[in-house]
C-alpha cells in the first residue's frame, strides 16, 4: 500500500525542526521544487509552509531569488529574548494545573535522557530535548494565543542556543537543564502556577546571561 503524504503541517514541522537544530544551517536556500519533491508533494503546499516560516522569521523570501534560512542577528534575537521574558512572567495567570500524568512521566524521560547526551556529547540530541521539554510545558499553558506566541519565540531562539554550545561547558549546561527539569517536575507536581512561572523566567534569565559572558569573553 502506497504511503499516505504528509500533511502541509507535518512538512512545516519537520522543516522547522530542520532549522532550528541548525541541520538548515542560516543561510541555507530553499527551492520549492527540491522540497516537493523530497515530500512527494505539490509546490502549492511547500509555498504554504515557507509563507509561515517567514512569517515566524526563520525563513526569508525573495521572489526572485527564492527563500533562504534566516541569518542569526544578535541584536534582534536579544529583543527576542526581552519578550520572552516579559510572557514568562504572565505563565502563571494562563496555567491549567494538576498537569496531566503524560506529562509529569515526559519531562522525566527528558531528564533521564540528558544522561545518555553526558556520554554521547551529542548536541543535537540535547537540542532534540530541550525542544520536547518546552513543548511538555506549554501543554499546560491554557491560553491559545499565549501558547502560541511562546511557541513562536522559542523557536527563533533557539538556534542560538544550539550555535554557541559547542564553546559552552556541556556539562554546566546539562546540570543547569536537569536542575530546571527537577524544580518543573516539582512545581506542576505541587500545582504551584507562580513557582513555575518564575523559575521558568529565571532559568531564562540565567540563560540569557550565560550567552551575553559568553560574548563578552569572545569580543
Amino acid at each position: 500500500m502506497r504511503a499516505a503524504k504528509p500533511t502541509t503541517n507535518e512538512i512545516y514541522r519537520t522543516l522547522r525542526e530542520r532549522i532550528c537544530l541548525l541541520d538548515l544551517e542560516p543561510g541555507t536556500r530553499l527551492t520549492e521544487e527540491t522540497i516537493a519533491r523530497e515530500f512527494g508533494v505539490s509546490r502549492t503546499p511547500i509555498r504554504r509552509v515557507l509563507d509561515r516560516l517567514e512569517f515566524e522569521q526563520l525563513v526569508d523570501q525573495d521572489r526572485g531569488a527564492g527563500a533562504r534560512v534566516t541569518i542569526l542577528d544578535s541584536k534582534e534575537l536579544r529583543d527576542v529574548w526581552a519578550v520572552r521574558l516579559k510572557m514568562a512572567e504572565l505563565v502563571s495567570a494562563f496555567v491549567k494545573l494538576p498537569a496531566p500524568p503524560a506529562v509529569l512521566d515526559e519531562l522525566r524521560a527528558i531528564r533521564d535522557a540528558l544522561e545518555e547526551v553526558r556520554t554521547s556529547r551529542d548536541i543535537r540530541r540535547l537540542g532534540q530535548l530541550y525542544a520536547r521539554f518546552h513543548a511538555a510545558v506549554l501543554e499546560v499553558v491554557s491560553n491559545r494565543t499565549l501558547r502560541w506566541m511562546q511557541d513562536v519565540l522559542f523557536h527563533q531562539t533557539s538556534r542560538e542556543w544550539l550555535q554557541f554550545l559547542p564553546e559552552m561547558d556541556l556539562d554546566a549546561e546539562l546540570d543547569i537543564m536537569a536542575k530546571e527539569l527537577e524544580e518543573t517536575i516539582d512545581a506542576l507536581g505541587d500545582a504551584d502556577a507562580e513557582r513555575l512561572a518564575k523559575l521558568r523566567a529565571e532559568h531564562m534569565h540565567l540563560l540569557l546571561t550565560r550567552f551575553n559572558d559568553h560574548l563578552r569573553g569572545h569580543s
